[in-house]
């Protein structure tokens, strides 16, 4: 019975050290592979012009960045912009009694600009929220970290810092 356990041990040790050589890679190309697969699914996403940003840290003009602990996005396809953003700061003109965020609506895209350069790409959109003109700056990196600035006509500039990740349907 001894040696039958002892039998089994070795086959398992040998099998799994076996299976540990054919299929070891190194951690750098480990990191290396992840980083040109994160390359090449921005670049998917900047030419389709379809993708969502997570945020993870509102900058507001006054005061200190504040971590996002809800899951807070911009969605964007060809020609729409669906924002769900929280939103801290001063409002030059708001309505009466408002309670939600100026920054939570959904709104056809006026205009729809993007730039690559060597480290990523700029797009730019502009948007309306009833009244008020948003003009949203991406500013992404070619591994997907991205910051968002967003201007307003009737409140202070705002920026988010958060991820790019490929919009689920």
């Amino acid at each position: 019975m001894k040696n039958l356990i002892f039998v089994a041990f070795l086959v398992m040790a040998f099998i799994s050290a076996h299976a540990q050589e054919t299929e070891k890679k190194s951690k750098k190309q480990l990191k290396q592979e992840k980083e040109a697969q994160q390359i090449a699914e921005v670049k998917s996403m900047m030419d389709e012009k379809s993708f969502v940003f997570e945020a993870r840290n509102a900058n507001p003009m006054k005061g200190r960045s504040i971590t996002l602990t809800s899951q807070y996005d911009v969605k964007v396809t060809q020609d729409s912009v669906f924002s769900y953003l929280p939103y801290y700061g001063v409002a030059y003109n708001a309505t009466y009694g408002g309670t939600e965020s100026p920054m939570v609506f959904n709104s056809p895209a006026e205009k729809y600009s993007s730039e690559s350069s060597k480290k990523g790409y700029t797009v730019k959109i502009t948007a309306r929220n009833g009244n008020d003109r948003l003009d949203f700056t991406f500013h992404i990196s070619e591994n997907g970290s991205t910051t968002l600035n967003v201007s307003s006509m009737n409140r202070q500039s705002i920026s988010y810092y958060g991820e790019l990740v490929k919009e689920t349907k």
